[in-house]
């Protein structure tokens, strides 16, 4: 009998069989690179922000009233663990499972939107072995869940798309909610990724249920931080990035300076006087005042200066867009023992980074316009920007753009497979869009030379 270009069904369980052995393989292997990692770091103690999150789950488990500075997400996940007296090794091991989550949502997701497995396969390679990530898998900071839930919210949107549901509509709104209790920040995509769904099917019931659910989430939150300090709020600390990134003192370029540098009590503070005394003044306030009083301040500079507003923006946005150097600043500050490793592991993140970046850059400035007419399309590239956007007006650094870079490449290969099948597209505009990334990570790297 002469075969068809159709599988037959045993085939096609047989080459599924392939495919998902394939990606276990890959997660399986990225876990064992992981579990080497985490022992060498079994007598690290949590430094930082990641003791921060510690000592804010505790104070929840505590009960004991108290003004919330950090959002709540990860605490909320770490509390389990800590309530089982495990110790600093346990909570980075607690932080593998939101690697796994972030493969299974890429690897769910890539099927979605018809990407091919053995493209699928090479970025999850990728992403396997860039050191950012494997540092995020095992530090308990807000980065990985980010970027887990934010695939698991792109894919449930996808396939509510495609196959309305409820439960798919009930997964999009815990990933939505949980990813705003993770990053207030990503609010927005709460309600802008329920609305494109709605604007994709004309069907109310899955981006309502969606909806509902992350909002109830976050009220249920709000209202037990309003048992806890008085105020209705998700957190205290947004206030103070907005000023941080804007005041008279924040760098053009560097407006991530005053969220890392410059805190009351380090000799550097004492090189703003001006903005030390403001500072101190606020600080004096009651903490659930002093959020409120930053955010003033903030937004009475921006009307006061909008020129340098719009130029710090756009230094932001480009910023955002540099290549990665939090993990090997971090190898760099551990010792003799593992500094020297600082060079490979910062050639590592930038290559790996830019491989991506770079691809995706080119094909979607390359792809035809009728690449903008799919609704994917502006899915995924809604929340990138929608991500992207809160530190573009606040204070930016590359390694905000952490969970963003997934549903980034993913849009690239979009536009790569879109271009390839029809043989349109406009490569001028891709090699501009790669001479203007390159540009960026030029000018970055000037500015963190001169640090």
């Amino acid at each position: 009998m002469e075969r068809t270009g159709v599988m037959e069904p045993r085939e096609a369980t047989e080459t599924r069989l392939r495919s998902w052995r394939a990606f276990a393989s890959v997660i399986g292997c990225s876990l064992l690179v992981r579990l080497l990692v985490l022992r060498m770091l079994a007598a690290t103690p949590l430094v930082s922000d990641s003791r921060d999150y510690r000592e804010m789950a505790l104070r929840l488990l505590d009960g004991r009233p108290f003004v919330p500075y950090w959002p709540p997400g990860l605490s909320l996940y770490l509390a389990p663990f800590l309530a089982a007296g495990l110790g600093d090794i346990a909570l980075r091991a607690s932080m593998l499972v939101w690697w796994v989550v972030f493969c299974v949502a890429l690897v769910r997701v890539a099927k979605d939107l018809c990407v091919k497995d053995s493209i699928t396969l090479i970025l999850l390679g990728l992403f396997s072995i860039t050191p950012a990530l494997i540092h995020f898998s095992l530090e308990p900071m807000t980065q990985m869940p980010s970027a887990a839930l934010l695939l698991v919210a792109v894919s449930a949107a996808v396939r509510c798309w495609k196959r309305p549901g409820w439960g798919e509509a009930l997964l999009l709104g815990a990933a939505t909610g949980g990813l705003s209790l993770v990053r207030p920040s990503a609010l927005p995509l709460l309600a802008v990724l329920p609305a494109l769904l709605y604007v994709g099917r004309r069907q109310v019931r899955e981006p309502l249920i969606a909806l509902t659910l992350g909002s109830l989430m976050i009220l249920a939150w709000v209202a037990r931080v309003h048992q806890l300090s008085g105020q209705w709020t998700i957190n205290n600390s947004n206030g103070a990035n907005l000023y941080y990134g804007n005041n008279p003192w924040t760098p053009l370029y560097r407006t991530w300076y005053f969220g890392s540098h410059a805190k009351l009590g380090s000799e550097e503070i004492e090189q703003f006087p001006e903005y030390g005394t403001i500072v101190r003044q606020i600080v004096e306030l009651p903490k659930t005042e002093r959020g409120a009083a930053f955010r003033e301040r903030a937004v009475d500079y921006v009307l006061h200066r909008p020129d340098l507003f719009v130029l710090r923006t756009l230094n932001r946005v480009r910023c955002f867009w540099g290549f990665d150097i939090f993990t090997a600043a971090n190898v760099r500050s551990a010792g003799p023992a593992v500094s020297r490793w600082f060079p490979v592991v910062l050639a590592m993140d930038a290559a790996c980074y830019l491989v991506i970046a770079g691809f995706a850059f080119f094909w979607i400035a390359t792809a035809q316009g009728s690449f903008w007419t799919q609704w994917e399309t502006w899915l995924l590239t809604s929340t990138v920007v929608l991500y992207g956007l809160p530190y573009w007006v606040t204070m930016s650094h590359p390694t905000y753009h952490f969970p963003v870079v997934a549903p980034l490449a993913l849009l690239g290969v979009m536009a790569w497979q879109m271009v390839r099948s029809s043989g349109l597209g406009n490569r001028r505009r891709g090699w501009i869009a790669l001479a203007v990334l390159a540009v960026i990570q030029v000018e970055w790297a000037f500015y963190i030379s001169r640090a």
